[in-house]
Order: C-alpha cells, then sequence, then structure tokens
C-alpha cells in the first residue's frame, strides 16, 4: 500500500508517498480502505516536534517516542475490508469513521488503516467521506468539552474563541444544540459566517476592550485560539465558570490560582473515545452538527495540506482525498 512513512519527525520532511506493507489487524480491531484523512494543527506541530511558549513539549508527543517508521495521522473515514475476531460492531463492507489512537500512534496517512473498532462509528449515509472524516479530531474535542469537561445547559452564556476554526465550528454548533447562548469571539471578516453556523453574537477581537467592557456573565469559555491569556477572561467569568484551553498545557500555578478562586481552568487534551464518536454520528446524520470543508487535497499534496492548515485562516476543516 502507499503511505506516508518517516523515519523521523523532521518539519523540512518532503511528506512524499512510498510503498509500506498491509498493517496486521488484532482481534479488537478492523482494517479499514482509507477514503478520507482530516488534517488538524496536531499534525504539523508533531511532525515540528512541537514545544509550547511555555517551554513543554507537546503531550501528544511523548507517545511517539522511540517509533520508528512513523506514519503520522488519526482522523480517517473509509471502508471496512477486514474484522478481527472479537470486532461485533461492524462487518467488511461498512463505511466508518473516527480518530484513531489519540493520543498515540494512529498510523493514518495510509491507504489501510488498522484500528481499534472502539474509536469507529459507521458512517451516517447522509453524509460524505469528507465530511465524516472532518468531524474526527476537532469534533470529539469539540464534544468532549461541552458534554464531559462541562456539561453545558440551556441558558448557559459560552464564548468560543477561533469559531471559525476545525474545533470552533463544532462547538458552536453543539453548544447551540444544547440550548446555550453562544458568542464567538472572531474578526469583522468571519462574523457572518460564524452567525451563520449558529453564534448568537460575535465579538469582534479588534474593537472589543475585555478589561473596560461589563462582564459577560460566561459559564464556558472554550479557548480554542489561545489569543489571550486566562487573566483576561476572568472579569468575565459568572460564578463556578470554565474556562479550556485547548492549544497546549496551561502552567500548573496558573490552573491552581483560578481553581483556588472557584473557577475550573485548565486545559483539555482530547482523547478516542467510543461514547463521543456514536454521539457524532447521531448529531452528523440527524442535521444537527454538520462539518464544513474548506478545501480538499489529493493524497499526495499532504505538505501542501498542513501547510495550509499551518496559515491559520481555515474556515471549517481541511481533508485529503485518497483515491484507491
Amino acid at each position: 500500500m502507499k503511505a506516508i512513512v518517516l523515519e523521523r519527525l523532521d518539519k523540512d520532511a518532503s511528506l512524499e508517498l512510498s510503498e509500506t506493507a498491509l498493517p496486521v489487524i488484532g482481534p479488537g480491531e478492523v482494517l479499514i480502505q482509507t477514503k478520507a484523512i482530516g488534517i488538524n494543527p496536531v499534525d504539523y506541530k508533531t511532525l515540528e516536534d512541537f514545544t509550547t511558549p511555555e517551554g513543554l513539549r507537546a503531550s501528544w508527543a511523548p507517545a511517539l517516542d522511540g517509533i520508528s517508521p512513523l506514519i503520522l495521522g488519526s482522523d480517517i473515514a473509509g471502508i471496512v475490508t477486514a474484522v478481527g475476531s472479537e470486532v461485533t460492531k461492524f462487518k467488511v463492507g461498512d463505511a466508518v469513521f473516527g480518530m484513531i489512537k489519540m493520543p498515540g500512534h494512529g498510523r493514518v496517512y495510509a491507504e489501510y488503516v488498522a484500528a481499534p473498532a472502539i474509536h469507529l462509528a459507521k458512517k451516517p449515509d447522509n453524509i460524505t467521506f469528507n465530511e465524516a472524516a472532518a468531524a474526527t479530531l476537532a469534533a470529539i474535542t469539540a464534544w468532549q468539552n461541552v458534554n464531559t469537561h462541562y456539561v453545558v445547559k440551556k441558558g448557559d452564556r459560552v464564548l468560543v474563541t477561533a469559531p471559525a476554526g476545525g474545533v470552533g465550528h463544532y462547538a458552536i454548533q453543539m453548544a447551540k444544540e444544547k440550548g446555550a447562548y453562544v458568542i464567538g469571539l472572531t474578526n469583522a471578516a468571519n462574523a457572518d459566517w460564524v452567525r451563520h453556523i449558529g453564534a448568537d453574537e460575535i465579538i469582534d477581537y479588534n474593537n472589543f476592550d475585555f478589561e473596560q467592557a461589563d462582564s459577560l456573565q460566561l459559564n464556558l469559555v472554550l479557548d480554542s485560539g489561545g489569543r489571550y491569556p486566562a487573566s483576561l477572561y476572568e472579569k468575565h467569568f459568572a460564578p463556578g465558570a470554565a474556562l479550556f484551553h485547548l492549544p497546549h498545557p496551561l502552567k500548573p500555578a496558573d490552573m491552581a490560582y483560578y481553581q483556588s478562586k472557584g473557577f475550573d481552568v485548565r486545559y483539555t487534551g482530547v482523547f478516542s473515545e467510543e461514547k463521543a464518536i456514536d454521539a457524532i454520528a447521531l448529531l452528523l446524520e440527524s442535521g444537527k452538527v454538520k462539518s464544513y470543508i474548506d478545501s480538499v487535497f489529493a493524497f499526495n499534496e499532504m505538505k501542501a495540506a498542513l501547510t495550509a492548515m499551518k496559515q491559520g485562516t481555515t474556515k471549517g476543516k481541511i481533508v485529503v482525498e485518497v483515491s484507491n
């Protein structure tokens, strides 16, 4: 099969296709013929062995230590071509999607992928493989933050930063579906689009003064952009509010400070979870949540896809199609 195989993490890697052996599945796994791959910031950050501004090595990187060769990627949609002896959820021919082994070594940049069955859901018939591949890491991140780390309730006031991005555009829709009043922190260029996907209110970060404005009384801040420090939001917290920071871990002293004041401020890393991907499949099937595709690249254009992702101007998701 064709795959993008790396001997080491290298930001200058060509990401060219090469031939490698088909993966062997375990008893609880299925073999997937890849139709589409979702691209995420974690992909290029992993390639660069990313270190946070605080000097912390990215939380997912240790999972790849000592592994060679590497095949990056976690987000997939495709067709089941073989089923492990313990798998009852799927059969050969099923269309599936999911986030594979996150954190860990998903090995998704390949024509065939061995995936734990519990990391997958059946693809709804009303969406494409591209839309399914998009609704994996970003959608699971959003779902876990509004359903697990904090349970959004009707009437909650939720602020989403970078609401036009991958995580943000799912978070807007999911919080809205749960009955929240949703505010998108973005710029004028994205305002109409973010309203279109469900935001009740737009705050233009170029014109809004957080320090001078009256309190927004926020129950949840989902900070997927990392534009501002947590201290800037504190004035706008309702009692017991939560702020979840997604780009990288926060300093332990900062988290302890807010927690001592009754606020839940922390980094929330995404993890593969059957409950989450099954719930997302139902939301996609019902039409309550949609994947918005910014651009689509061919499998041999992975370098260009990651470059586009790194620019940080994506509306929705970037997807790579795999023809096999």
